[in-house]
């Protein structure tokens, strides 16, 4: 339990709230709030206390954290080496995720993944959100990305939240505007990929009561972004389809805009077996610094 409590203060720093961590955790918010007052007691000390922005360590706290976070790291280390004893050095894992997260995060995360396990074979399937949920129903990946509507029928942990933004053509009269005007995709040329038409982003525009002016239909994210970057429209799209960005575009926060909260998946009656669960607190710490 007292590494529990260890991992409580760790995420409630990282979190900023105790909220937030709980739900990381996947504890009850008084579950949490109890950890947190029993290391106090424990130790005598006053770690945190709660104000209007979520919650500020005392210096006590500040002092102990470096501490803490090396405690919980160390206890990381031992996990992986007693689960390497039984054989997840090796293995296989099919991972499942929406084209801009196996495009943009996945490659960086898939490195530094085979850099520590280097005979774990991944194998990356990518598609459009409700595909990569059908495989996972079959049974035909063990893990994947999914948005938060999809992933809440299965065991699921949060990974990242991915906001709705703007990509225009460096010209576009909207490019020096702070943030790009929702109604302005009524009137500018738009272009999307038809294969990934989400109904995220169709409520959004809806919801704003806008229609878009859609232009160009085509099949490859890519050539949509290049399209943009030649002047021949815009585009709206989640920030992680253009990060990093490596077309000549500007991405522009929207005046009214929405996000997506996106989790990493198992099925329940699948379980974490200790394989899933390395690539799974790989890929959350690769996502957390990257």
């Amino acid at each position: 339990m007292g590494i529990q409590r260890y991992k409580a203060l760790v995420s409630v720093v990282e979190e900023g709230s105790v909220s937030k961590a709980a739900h990381k955790m996947g504890y009850t918010q008084s579950a949490v709030s109890k950890m947190l007052a029993e290391l106090e007691k424990e130790w005598k000390l006053k770690l945190m206390f709660r104000n209007h922005d979520g919650v500020e360590l005392t210096s006590y706290g500040k002092e102990l954290l470096p501490e803490v976070r090396r405690l919980v790291k160390d206890y990381e280390r031992l996990n992986y080496s007693i689960e390497a004893l039984h054989g997840v050095t090796s293995g296989n894992i099919r991972v499942g995720a929406p084209a801009s997260i196996s495009a943009n995060l996945m490659p960086g995360a898939l490195k530094q993944f085979a850099t520590d396990y280097p005979n774990i074979k991944v194998e990356l399937m990518e598609g459009e959100d409700t595909y990569i949920a059908e495989l996972l129903r079959r049974g035909e990946i063990d893990i994947c990305v999914l948005p938060e509507a999809l992933a809440d029928k299965y065991d699921a942990v949060s990974l990242l939240s991915d906001p709705l933004v703007a990509i225009v053509p460096r010209d576009n009269k909207y490019a020096a505007y702070k943030k790009f005007p929702v109604r302005a995709f009524a009137i500018q040329d738009v272009i999307r990929v038809k294969e990934l038409l989400d109904t995220d982003i169709k409520r959004f525009l809806e919801d704003n009561d806008v229609v878009p002016n859609l232009v160009y239909e085509v099949s490859d994210v890519n050539v949509m972004l290049s399209m943009v970057e030649k002047g021949l429209g815009v585009c709206i799209g989640y920030e992680r389809l253009v990060t990093p960005l490596r077309y000549d575009v500007i991405v522009k926060q929207i005046d009214k805009t929405r996000k997506r909260n996106l989790k990493l998946c198992v099925r329940y009656d699948e379980g974490v077996t200790p394989l899933i669960d390395v690539f799974k607190k790989s890929l959350i710490d690769y996502v957390k610094n990257s």
